[in-house]
């Protein structure tokens, strides 16, 4: 809510930032944005800021990775998988050959949500399985439950809705302070299972 009040500032810092080639700022804030243009259904928006600040010529691995697993990020929200899946190999490779242990870590959730939605579970749950040991040895808890989360619609998926309820269960506990977009997501899935039961 706060940076919808505030949203026309951060248009304006991005615009400015971008024209003037100073792609590690544009790309600190754009990062910083990425749940935002999520949770309030932007990703058309996050997609174009993502994709100019990829265009600076001085844009560095780091910021490069990140702007990757954002578009990434936003295509997928879309629909896109074939499009977020090519932008992934180079971002994890740019967040491994910079040793950003977090960034390798986003990498491998947004791999598990694509392989997912692609149907392709066996690869799904091979990066999700690593997403959760990076987060957990980062003590990243959001990321974490984040990737449990996805790991428990695979089993859902796969058949298994009492190794799904086991680790929802375990998402919701290291997301409890999350925030309520990642909860609900759990909820949604808990309500599958529901569903699935006759409840």
């Amino acid at each position: 809510n706060r940076v919808h009040d505030d949203l026309d500032s951060h248009r304006a810092a991005l615009a400015w930032l971008i024209e003037h080639g100073r792609s590690k700022h544009a790309s600190d804030i754009a990062w910083g944005l990425v749940f935002f243009w999520l949770i309030r259904g932007l990703t058309s928006e996050g997609l174009r800021w993502f994709e100019q600040i990829l265009r600076l010529p001085s844009l560095q691995p780091v910021a490069e990775s990140r702007m990757l697993v954002g578009v990434a990020e936003m295509l997928c929200a879309q629909g896109q998988l074939t499009r977020a899946r090519n932008a992934l190999p180079r971002a994890l490779a740019l967040a491994d050959a910079a040793q950003d242990a977090e960034m390798i870590a986003q990498a491998a959730t947004m791999f598990g949500r694509v392989e997912l939605a692609l149907g392709e579970m066996t690869a799904a749950r091979n990066w999700w399985v690593d997403a959760i040991k990076r987060f957990e040895a980062l003590k990243i808890s959001w990321g974490t439950g984040n990737a449990l989360f996805g790991l428990a619609s695979v089993e859902l998926a796969s058949g298994d809705p009492d190794q799904a309820e086991r680790l929802l269960d375990k998402a919701a506990a290291a997301l409890r302070h999350a925030g309520p977009w990642f909860l609900t997501r759990t909820l949604y899935v808990r309500a599958v299972l529901a569903a699935q039961r006759g409840h």
